[in-house]
């Protein structure tokens, strides 16, 4: 079992590499193909058309009609009748219905724009922390097999000296043992890192992870007061924008709804051909005039519908409140995350530099007999652990400043510096 893995894990580490992805280009696919964000980008051709529709009910409308009648009874010979017209219709006044009605549309463009701004930048904040936890991955992978190498180095090494007689069979063993161990976590490593390519493979629409690897990615960060942060998170954050007009759009509404308390107002040019079967000579006849219609009574319908719209506003603020407290604590995790994440780097740095004295000194004094193997293994353990907490908290600092960038609607920004 243990030569099937390291044959595998050999394979794998020494084929020859795809030219890394890197990790502006991953987002740029992702933002060409991703099904999820074009979807979303349709939204704004809805809202488009929508608002024709809605301009489309303030201008006057042409309709045609014809007819032909026959008609025959007891005491009448057989007739038949024709006519045909044309009528013009222009409203006037409806109580301000058509006017917010076209401004809820134009507001309508605005929310799908938005909200597909922040498709976008979800879009762009997922495939970057992909992007990281594949880094991540990789780099876990790289340490477990270098502590692999190692250990085995220190078997080969024992299994020599046990041949000779100069060391016990228990040494052998532990070695083994502790071989055995790494490789099945450099094995787990490897599993996660191609998982995390997976996943980043799906969030561009590519077919396959075959051709796909990922490369290191410097950053630009300048971590600030938590208050710089707040005020960009509500003043940058496109999702509040929607949300903002949406409150905007269900103050038209009202508007809209009580309208129903008021008349409405036409203005009507009409023309008509009619002619008789004896005879067919059509007869024009024109008219043009202006015609009212006031719903005096509707049981309470308008009533109901002005109360409903302003309950709906009155949603949709403490729905906006709501949203300006969970970004606030978006910006505030983030924040705390990544100043924990920055000191972490610092303190794991030094752990390494700490764990490769240990493992020197461990490693030394069982070469000359005065230490045990226990320390040495110990050691390169201890050693693999801070190297990974140290590569933990390296992509941390990453993930987490993408973290805070995405909470004050940066992202792009970030992604640019």
């Amino acid at each position: 079992m243990k030569k099937f893995l390291t044959a595998i894990l050999l394979t794998l580490l020494t084929m020859s590499p795809a030219q890394a992805l890197p990790v502006r280009d991953a987002v740029q696919t992702a933002l060409t193909n991703n099904p999820n964000l074009q979807r979303t980008e349709q939204s704004i051709r809805v809202a488009e058309e929508s608002l024709k529709s809605a301009r489309g009910q303030k201008t006057f409308s042409i309709n045609a009609s014809g007819g032909l009648n026959a008609a025959k009874t007891e005491f009448q010979e057989h007739s038949e009748r024709a006519s045909t017209g044309l009528s013009l219709t222009l409203p006037l006044y409806s109580g301000k219905r058509l006017e917010t009605a076209i401004k809820s549309a134009q507001l309508g463009i605005d929310v799908a724009k938005f909200d597909f701004s922040q498709a976008q930048d979800d879009l762009i904040y997922q495939v970057v922390t992909a992007y990281v936890n594949a880094l991540e991955n990789l780099a876990t992978s790289q340490v477990d097999m270098e502590t692999e190498k190692n250990l085995s180095e220190h078997e080969r090494m024992i299994a020599a000296q046990f041949e000779a007689g100069a060391k016990a069979k228990i040494d052998l063993l532990r070695a083994q043992v502790a071989t055995s161990n790494a490789l099945q976590d450099a094995a787990r490593s490897h599993a996660a890192y191609e998982v995390s390519l997976t996943n980043l493979a799906a969030l561009m629409s590519a077919d396959s992870i075959a051709q796909l690897t990922v490369e290191e990615f410097e950053t630009s960060l300048k971590l600030g007061e938590i208050e710089q942060y707040l005020t960009e998170a509500e003043e940058n954050r496109n999702d509040l924008k929607s949300a903002a007009l949406r409150i905007e759009q269900g103050e038209l509404s009202v508007t809209s709804a009580k309208s129903g308390w008021y008349p409405n107002l036409n203005a009507n040019v009409g023309t008509n051909l009619n002619a008789a079967a004896h005879e067919w000579h059509w007869t024009p006849d024109a008219s043009i005039g202006l015609s009212a219609t006031w719903n005096i009574f509707d049981g309470g319908v308008t009533r109901a519908e002005v109360d409903s719209a302003k309950v709906e506003v009155e949603r949709l603020k403490l729905a906006f409140d709501a949203d300006i407290d969970s970004v606030h604590e978006e910006v505030v995790a983030a924040h705390k995350n990544l100043k924990i994440a920055l000191l972490r780097l610092t303190t794991t740095q030094r752990a390494v530099e700490l764990a490769e004295e240990e493992r020197y000194i461990a490693t030394e004094r069982y070469n000359v007999g005065e230490g045990i193997l226990l320390d040495v293994l110990d050691a390169e353990l201890a050693l693999s652990t801070a190297k990974k907490s140290n590569v933990s908290a390296r992509y941390d600092v990453i993930r987490y400043s993408f973290d805070l960038a995405h909470a004050t609607g940066n992202t792009l920004k970030a992604l640019q510096n």
